[in-house]
């Protein structure tokens, strides 16, 4: 996409005609919808938090709100948050293209993610998202699935990860509530400090 916006540089454009949109015509909306493609395609992004979970008992939920209100405590303006389960793909896909953080929570289904999330997770690595701070957060009884998957994920994205997970094992205890408290507060930091993606960055995950 940027190479065939560097060739489209010097010359008029009189129409837009997408194969997956509206045509448009007005001079005004030529000019924003070009702009709107070239930040799409450089992966660029908003100082603001997208928080995407799933969760059947109520417990990943619960770490959701803890970790958005720490975030939103630490300066965070923009935050969105969205229940797999209630919120089209479509709407939240808009919204972590948009927002440069993303933390993403599941609990464990089967010894794997949540299905929605799972779902969700295959969609963002279909697009090839890149350059965001990246976290994430679950819960378990048996055995835990989500670091591991939630793990591979972020390294094949070459996200930045920017905290430790959170993993919740059966009911909330304090430890878990201060790891969650962490990641909304690095993340802010991250977020209201200007400071750019690393990609491949490492952090030692607790198992």
């Amino acid at each position: 996409m940027q190479t065939a916006l560097k060739k489209l540089a010097n010359i008029g454009i009189d129409a837009i005609c997408s194969t997956h949109g509206p045509v448009w015509t007005v001079p005004e909306n030529i000019t924003g919808v070009v702009a709107l493609y070239d930040k799409l395609s450089r992966y660029d992004s908003d100082a603001g938090l997208v928080i995407a979970y799933g969760s059947m008992y109520g417990h990943t939920e619960e770490l959701a709100e803890i970790i958005a209100g720490e975030a939103a405590g630490n300066g965070v303006k923009n935050i969105v948050m969205h229940n797999v389960s209630k919120s089209h793909k479509s709407d939240i896909l808009r919204d972590v293209f948009k927002y440069k953080g993303l933390i993403i929570g599941s609990p464990t289904y089967n010894n794997k993610l949540y299905p929605a999330v799972d779902d969700l997770v295959s969609a963002l690595q279909n697009r090839n998202l890149k350059n965001r701070f990246f976290g994430y957060f679950g819960s378990f009884t048996w055995a835990d699935a989500t670091a591991r998957q939630l793990e591979a994920f972020a390294g094949a994205m070459e996200f930045e990860l920017v905290a430790e997970p959170v993993i919740m094992k059966q009911a909330m205890l304090a430890d878990v509530a201060e790891k969650a408290l962490a990641l909304g507060r690095i993340m802010a930091q991250k977020l209201t400090s200007g400071t750019e993606v690393v990609p491949n960055n490492t952090l030692t995950v607790n198992k």
